[in-house]
């Protein structure tokens, strides 16, 4: 059975049903726009979580870098710090050993030319005579052979003639004084001014405080 209603009635019910719908629609969209508000603080929130981590990390990077920049530098620093003391000191020894080695040189030369002179002077003859009876005397009953300078081989054989050596002039003797070699043992005592000479620059050094530098 259908009921006849007027056109009153049925403004009305349409109206009604129009604001329902009008009510629905306004709270969807009011749900909707919570949810995207909801989802758009949630991906901001994670954006800012994100960016803040992403700093962090960028912070700690360069400042690592920086460190070990700094590191970098300081090491370099320091190298090159110990390799111009290196030098310094290097080239400081090496003026130290120049100037020590001149100094040495002018005491030997000194030394060697007082030995010359001592060598053409009347005293000579003696000190000669008294280093070849000490090598004798080491085995006054063996004969073996006396080396002596060249220009002294005169004088050498004037003083051998009294024992059981002979004379020989050898270019190894340049300064002066006799090396006495014995054949029946195979023994040489050697008193000459070069032997004596020559050990004195080795001690010398140490001796003087030189060996130090």
């Amino acid at each position: 059975m259908f009921t006849n209603l007027t056109k009153e009635e049925l403004l009305s019910g349409s109206g009604h049903y129009m604001k329902n719908e009008t009510e629905k629609l306004n709270k969807f969209k009011l749900a909707v726009f919570s949810e995207a508000q909801q989802q758009a603080q949630s991906i901001i929130s994670q954006a800012e979580a994100e960016q803040k981590t992403r700093l962090t990390q960028a912070r700690e990077e360069t400042h690592n870098e920086l460190l070990n920049i700094i590191g970098t530098l300081e090491k370099e620093t320091e190298a090159k710090k110990v390799r111009e003391v290196s030098s310094r000191r290097l080239e400081a020894q090496r003026n130290i050993l120049i100037h020590r080695n001149e100094m040495m040189t002018r005491v030997f030369d000194n030394v060697k030319a007082e030995l010359e002179k001592f060598c053409q002077s009347d005293k000579y003859a003696d000190e000669l005579k008294a280093r070849l009876e000490k090598c004798t005397a080491q085995r006054p009953d063996s004969e073996g052979t006396a080396y002596f300078a060249k220009r002294d081989l005169e004088l050498g054989t004037k003083l051998c003639k009294s024992t059981r050596l002979t004379p020989q002039g050898s270019d190894n003797i340049k300064l002066g004084g006799v090396m006495v070699a014995f054949s029946d043992c195979n023994i040489a005592f050697d008193c000459t001014f070069d032997a004596s000479f020559e050990k004195e620059k080795e001690r010398f050094p140490k001796a003087s405080g030189l060996a130090q530098i």
